[in-house]
């Protein structure tokens, strides 16, 4: 491929960006989107793409019922978004720091 050609191409974070795709802690995304209604509940479904994992499957996924309330729909879609840094906090966080305390140790001792 030409070097003008690769310059043309399009990014895929940008077509991620596009879609409506979120940034989330540990350099994942997130997306959520209201997927129907039941009783006055509203329905959405999420996931999140974690492209470092080394599990079987790179993302994490779900759906919740949000019961009948005054919150408009942006109110809700935040609110599916805290509980999903929660989640990735409670899976990545004491590990990923601790990652973070190993590698700083690690360069301080090559600096000496």
């Amino acid at each position: 491929m030409a070097e003008s050609d690769a310059a043309n191409m399009p990014d895929g974070r940008d077509l991620l960006r596009g879609m409506g795709w979120e940034p989330l802690p540990f350099s994942c995304l997130g997306l959520v989107r209201k997927t129907g209604e039941a009783k006055g509940n509203n329905i959405w479904s999420w996931i999140i793409l974690v492209p470092w994992s080394s599990d079987g499957k790179p993302w994490i996924d779900g759906t919740e019922l949000v019961p009948a309330s005054l919150k408009t729909q942006d109110q809700e879609r935040d609110g599916i978004f805290s509980k999903m840094r929660d989640i990735l906090d409670a899976r990545y966080g004491e590990t990923v720091a601790n990652r973070a305390v190993d590698d700083l140790i690690a360069e301080i001792l090559d600096e000496g």
